[in-house]
């Protein structure tokens, strides 16, 4: 589209996150286009977004972070615009919003929303005629935005069926639990820790410990790739029963609390299990980096009921 509207020299920036997928599709697209593509790592602001203050979690902060860095790169490659696939009132965020956005990272003015253009002043390549404002859209996130939208791809020769990069964060319940845990002064987000974040049965527990449990094969599978030296892993000694992996900051725990979460996690593994509840029964469980193994008897502590995407 923006070629369309007159730009030429495009040149095309994916940027790496914990929490995005699917670059294999974003490149193979890029290379049809045949435009050169970047890739930009962002794994260190991102993992910094449940903790950062203000701008609306996740998609405000998120836009701001990105916002900053493609600025940066303008400034330093010395480009004119910077085009992004945004839409007004996507994720709340109004034309009001995108524009404040932009003036706080120092591109009011420079940033083209092709999709959304027609709702937005115009860019100053716009208002000096070296852009067609006619060649541009006037997409809002309502209720007509996916039937647009369908209507739009052919025109561009897109399937409307295919996707971009995915974003965990557009996930509501995976959302909840990054601004629940961010909020948690002793939980350290790391790549490795928003992949715990996706498994469906999350916990947290007290002094900042998180237990992810893998309760079928499949799951189990991803769940080894994810244990630390320092990590508990429980697990019951019976055929078909959930694997848990228990998190937490040891070394400021005493060892009789660190005993009372991982009794506190055997509970909740074995509820999971559906195990019967008024009777004890075995859990094993050790560190990655011991060779011995511990068991103790406790009975199955009952889930707490409700949408709460972290129990």
């Amino acid at each position: 589209m923006a070629q369309r509207a007159g730009l030429r020299d495009l040149y095309l920036v994916f940027f790496h996150s914990p929490f995005f997928r699917n670059e294999e599709r974003v490149a193979r697209a890029a290379r049809e286009l045949g435009l050169p593509l970047r890739f930009v790592t962002v794994k260190r602001e991102f993992l910094r977004l449940p903790k950062r203050d203000g701008g609306g979690f996740p998609c405000g902060v998120c836009r701001r972070t990105l916002l900053e860095r493609a600025g940066r790169l303008l400034r330093r490659r010395r480009f004119d615009l910077l085009v992004t696939g945004e839409v007004v009132g996507q994720a709340g965020l109004s034309a009001e919003d995108l524009q404040r956005l932009d003036e706080a990272v120092g591109l009011e003015g420079r940033v083209l929303r092709p999709l959304s253009a027609k709702l937005l002043p115009p860019t100053w390549a716009e208002a000096e005629g070296f852009l067609e404002r006619e060649a541009l859209w006037d997409l809002h996130a309502d209720g007509s935005l996916k039937v647009r939208l369908a209507h739009l791809a052919p025109r561009l020769g897109l399937s409307p069926k295919l996707g971009g990069r995915l974003c965990l964060l557009s996930d509501p319940v995976f959302a909840q639990r990054c601004r629940e845990l961010g909020a948690d002064g002793n939980v350290v987000f790391t790549a490795n820790f928003v992949q715990l974040l996706e498994f469906p049965h999350l916990f947290r527990l007290p002094h900042g410990a998180v237990l992810a449990v893998a309760t079928g094969p499949a799951e189990q599978v991803r769940l080894q790739e994810l244990f630390l030296p320092e990590d508990v892993r429980l697990y019951i000694p019976l055929p078909g029963s959930p694997l848990g992996l228990l998190r937490g900051p040891w070394a400021k725990l005493s060892p009789e609390v660190r005993d009372w979460i991982v009794e506190l996690a055997a509970q909740k593994l074995l509820a999971l299990g559906g195990f019967e509840a008024g009777r004890p029964w075995t859990v094993c469980f050790r560190t990655e980096e011991a060779e011995e193994t511990r068991r103790l008897r406790v009975s199955p502590q009952a889930l707490r009921e409700g949408p709460s995407p972290v129990n």
